[in-house]
């Protein structure tokens, strides 16, 4: 069975279990991405940053970011210190993380992983892709934590870069964001 397929099943089961709940398809995602995250948090927690990568969405660039498209990825040119992507990558590579990764698509997290070679992978996307993430995670036998955006739609989105932050390790004071 096709990756692709076993996503479109996965996902005709969430539609299921929303309805079957009287629920949003959305809301089923989040609890499965919390329990996700609880599962996994002690775990996460334990493995050191050197061993760590991060997945970053595009749509989390801002709309004239010059950050050129590599083989693993758009790379940050860390030309805005108000990015939020700027701010997440900033705050990894001070904690030693092993990468940041800034996904055109989800289709690119496969390759990225078989060439990093993370223990744990925390993963900032909407929910249908941070649900596909844990799925992949989950296949590889990996530690992953998933952060979802606070407004998606696949351009301009946001995250609230302290949730990020306190994941990532780092303890939080009112002026944490404007050091990075």
């Amino acid at each position: 069975m096709s990756d692709s397929t076993i996503e479109l099943e996965v996902l005709t089961k969430i539609k299921d279990e929303a309805t079957k709940n009287g629920c949003t398809e959305k809301e089923v995602m989040q609890g499965y991405i919390q329990k996700m995250n609880g599962e996994h948090q002690e775990e996460f927690q334990k493995t050191p940053p050197e061993e760590r990568i991060v997945f970053v969405p595009q749509c989390l660039r801002e709309s004239d970011c010059k950050a050129p498209l590599g083989e693993h990825g758009y790379v940050c040119q860390h030309c805005n210190p108000e990015c939020q992507v700027h701010q997440i990558s900033a705050a990894a590579k001070k904690l030693n993380y092993k990468g940041v990764y800034i996904l055109p698509g989800g289709s690119m997290a496969q390759k990225i992983i078989d060439f990093s070679q993370p223990h744990a992978i925390l993963g900032i996307a909407c929910e249908k892709e941070a649900l596909l993430g844990g799925l992949l995670l989950k296949k590889l036998g990996l530690v992953g934590r998933g952060i979802l955006l606070f407004r998606d739609g696949c351009v301009n989105t946001l995250v609230k870069i302290a949730d990020v932050l306190k994941v990532l390790g780092i303890n939080l004071d009112r002026n944490t964001t404007k050091k990075l």
